[in-house]
């Protein structure tokens, strides 16, 4: 984050990284922008984690109990319609 004048404040780009090191420093930057407190993993240079277990593109699913998807949103971020999502639960969650 950058501080301009009167105390205003401007979220920067994060640059695509070439090293574990680059990763890293983006990584730390961003935890503390975000004030993240959760633990953070980073891929190496190569991304096979990325690969081998990435959602691309993210979508929100509901799971039901037997198991099976029961709600499926769109791609994400602009197919993330939460207020849809809330409907659905609503609609089909019976509460005991």
């Amino acid at each position: 984050m950058l501080t301009l004048k009167k105390g205003e404040k401007k979220l920067l780009k994060v640059k695509q990284t070439q090293t574990v090191t680059e990763r890293a420093e983006n990584a730390q930057q961003c935890m503390a922008t975000l004030k993240m407190t959760m633990p953070t993993l980073l891929d190496r240079e190569d991304n096979r984690v990325n690969a081998a277990y990435g959602a691309w593109p993210d979508r929100l699913y509901i799971i039901g109990i037997d198991g099976k998807i029961a709600y499926q949103g769109g791609p994400g971020p602009r197919g993330f319609r939460v207020n849809e999502v809330e409907k659905w639960l609503q609609t089909n969650f019976k509460k005991k």
